[in-house]
């Protein structure tokens, strides 16, 4: 075992006393956290198809919203090879995924599996393929410098099957520890400098250069030949100047990247790139202008593109790709600062050429901030941005996403459990004033605690394994739901804007051990199975249900039939 194996493995090992997994489990979480880029907390049980007839598929994960969506098939091999008869297997699992019919896909004995192709149709039916973007990915602990012939043959027989343009992204990579460790450095980059001299146009007789000082803060814009921003990408192939960007480069398949690559490689069109494009945002420690007219350029310190990463990018392939055109001009925005929650604020309202869905633009949010602090004063951490504390040793019960938070208390607090369980992107977009509104901390908490302990349970329940499908279901997607409705059934009520100290005596009451929460559960689970049967629409679809607002509204009569606040 070399030394980058032993790193990895190592990491695997702590990962595994931390959590209390064993392994090859630990493996399987550290690479999930570095394919995907969430944490090693972060991670769904219901994302698992590893078991019998998982056609060597263990991990499918599909993040997105109602616009886009990435899927990650995960094989994890807690060995030091890569198997091509593995690959064959996976080549057939995909074709499970993306081909076989649903008469076909309900014959599967692999439950897990099963559901996961189908909540794969469902977004594939919603958004279509060309909205898709597929990352398929092979990893083992060993060398990708050792594949056998007939693995890269059947690696390039899956991308001859996919790789065809259906989907607006499908790649396929085998993974070894080499990959991993820079995976690994990838996201430890925030405390790299990146210091440049940044060519730009200037001309004495047309206004060329603004600069501009307001309130101790600096600002620049300038025109910079594409060239240079194409080279200086090219020069930094590690994408360490991309660090505070909060989108990765989604290739030149979708439609605004295609524009941005066929402008700047059109010599009759080129011209027109600086009216066309929205340009780039650098925000640095420090700029200095220097208006040389032999050699005009910018000096900057600690530079980061922090929008734009998707034109920056399309125009250092159009470069590799000598196709650039001589003549493309880049409008760019420079800022001068070192505070952190101003370069949020940049990111935030800079990044809309190509629409950013990530609670990342989040995390410096000053509500964000009181979050962490309202859970650290009763003993919790509270993860505001993605792998915050993956280099730290914690307690997982006490620790909480706060998109896992925000779903809890959408789903609990504010009775919307059909959003909190299928539309979390909501959370970071529409809905995120009414979730994070500065008020009191003990909601979140009790929302929090009360929908991991659903989860927790159903997994330990029969259900999960019924032959009841409706039954199943609920097991297997309605946490949020039986967390509602059992927060209800304790409480007896659905109002949260109680004096703290009743608040404050309701979460000890939840933390004290004395809360029968499994009959809560139990009860909780016979409601929602009541209902979902009760009706022949929910239980013909019950996952399309269980994303249903009108069974939200169908809780809310149920509940307050009988209840105290009516």
């Amino acid at each position: 075992m070399n030394l980058r194996q032993q790193i990895i493995q190592d990491r695997a090992e702590a990962l595994a006393g931390q959590l209390h997994i064993d392994i090859d489990a630990a493996f399987m979480r550290l690479v999930h956290s570095l394919v995907t880029g969430k944490s090693t907390h972060d991670f769904d049980p219901n994302d698992v198809v590893d078991g019998g007839q998982d056609k060597q598929m263990d991990l499918i994960t599909i993040e997105g919203d109602d616009e886009s969506t990435d899927v990650y098939v995960i094989q994890s091999k807690h060995t030091t090879s890569f198997s091509s008869n593995a690959l064959i297997q996976l080549h057939n699992g995909l074709n499970w995924l993306f081909e076989h019919s649903r008469k076909d896909i309900d014959t599967l004995a692999n439950k897990a599996l099963r559901d996961k192709i189908l909540e794969y149709r469902a977004t594939l039916s919603s958004l279509g393929p060309s909205n898709i973007r597929v990352h398929v990915r092979f990893v083992a602990n060993g060398s990708t410098q050792e594949l056998s012939e007939e693995f890269k043959q059947e690696r390039a027989a899956i991308l001859d099957d996919y790789d065809n343009d259906t989907f607006e992204h499908f790649s396929i990579e085998a993974l070894g520890c080499d990959e991993l460790i820079e995976l690994s450095k990838a996201q430890e980059r925030q405390t790299r400098r990146v210091d440049a001299d940044l060519r730009i146009r200037y001309d004495t007789n047309n206004p060329s250069l603004i600069k501009y000082y307001s309130q101790g803060l600096k600002g620049l814009v300038c025109s910079v030949p594409a060239l240079e921003i194409a080279k200086f990408v090219n020069d930094h192939p590690d994408g360490s100047i991309f660090d505070l960007n909060i989108r990765r480069f989604l290739s030149t398949r979708g439609s605004v990247n295609r524009d941005i690559h066929s402008t700047c490689s059109n010599v009759e069109s080129s011209y027109e790139f600086w009216f066309l494009n929205n340009g780039i945002t650098i925000v640095c420690d420090q700029f200095d202008p220097v208006t040389d007219p032999d050699h005009p350029h910018v000096k900057l310190k600690n530079l980061q593109i922090v929008n734009g990463c998707q034109t920056a990018t399309t125009l250092a392939l159009a470069q590799r790709e000598g196709k650039l055109s001589q003549d493309v001009r880049v409008l760019t925005r420079i800022y001068e600062t070192s505070d952190p929650t101003l370069v949020s604020r940049i990111v935030l309202t800079t990044n809309n050429q190509n629409q950013i869905k990530s609670r990342d633009l989040r995390a410096n949010d000053p509500v964000q901030l009181d979050m962490e602090e309202g859970f650290r004063n009763y003993g919790f951490l509270y993860e505001r941005k993605p792998r915050q504390y993956d280099e730290t040793t914690i307690d997982p019960t006490r620790f909480f996403t706060n998109e896992a938070v925000a779903q809890c208390y959408l789903a609990i607090v504010l009775k919307a459990p059909s959003d909190g369980r299928a539309r979390k992107y909501k959370v970071w977009g529409e809905l995120h004033s009414r979730i994070f509104s500065g008020q009191s901390i003990e909601p979140y908490i009790v929302a929090a605690l009360i929908g991991r302990s659903a989860s927790d349970w159903l997994r330990g329940t029969p259900y999960t394994t019924s032959e009841d499908e409706v039954l199943r279901i609920i097991a297997k997607r309605g946490s949020f739901h039986i967390g509602r409705i059992a927060a209800y059934l304790w409480r007896g009520s659905d109002d949260w804007n109680l004096d703290r100290a009743t608040l404050q005596a309701q979460l000890t009451e939840l933390q004290g051990g004395k809360l029968r929460l499994e009959k809560l559960f139990e009860e909780a689970f016979s409601v929602l199975s009541r209902l979902v049967k009760g009706s022949a629409e929910y239980s013909g679809d019950v996952d399309r249900a269980l994303k249903s607002a009108l069974l939200d509204k169908e809780i809310d009569r149920q509940l307050h039939k009988n209840g105290k606040d009516g």
